[in-house]
């Protein structure tokens, strides 16, 4: 929490040494300031924190809750008082989108292919392969499920097939994803 604090001060010293010349950039440092004194009093900081290292770790996209099935989702959106405005959510281990507004009075659940990207990514520029090697996928899972705090993402071998055995911090959900194959440079010069 300190490291929020810290930026405040920071923001403050943008305000007043740098006098910020970019139109609306006045309405931006005060919105950011407010968003840090909003996580700060709201109880979030450590919340933010997680997020900001799970961000340097790229590790896999926020989820803020899981379920088996969209019928357990949608009761589960329909069960919140104050649903997020907008969130991601797994419904078994895809990624879906939650949206809320407040105004209109509707929510909305629909798919969201953050989880290709990710993988894709992971797959073209995450961590080298890590050299753990599993006969299946039950073999993986076993390994996976015996740490308190696996990794947040490892690269292994399943049956000769690459995956990224991924850990969702925030909801201690863990899972394998087969990695797609990388995608050949580009031959534009």
């Amino acid at each position: 929490m300190t490291k929020l604090f810290d930026q405040i001060g920071v923001l403050g010293r943008i305000w007043l040494d740098d006098a910020p010349t970019t139109p609306g950039s006045e309405e931006a440092i005060r919105i950011a300031s407010d968003a840090i004194r909003f996580i700060q009093t709201s109880g979030q900081g450590s919340d933010f924190e997680d997020y900001v290292q799970s961000i340097d770790a790229n590790a896999p996209p926020l989820a803020i809750a899981r379920f088996d099935t969209r019928a357990e989702a949608e009761a589960w959106l329909k069960a919140q008082k104050r649903p997020p405005d907008s969130a991601r959510i797994l419904i078994g281990d895809q990624y879906f989108i939650v949206l809320h507004s407040r105004a209109r009075g509707w929510s909305h659940l629909g798919p969201l292919d953050s989880l290709e990207y990710y993988l894709a990514e992971m797959a073209n520029d995450g961590p080298k392969p890590s050299g753990l090697s599993f006969a299946s996928k039950a073999e993986a899972e076993t390994w996976l499920h015996q740490h308190p705090t696996p990794p947040q993402q490892v690269i292994i071998d399943i049956a000769g097939a690459p995956y990224l055995a991924a850990y969702h911090h925030r909801i201690d959900y863990r899972v394998l994803y087969p990695l797609p194959p990388p995608t050949p440079p580009s031959q534009e010069a």
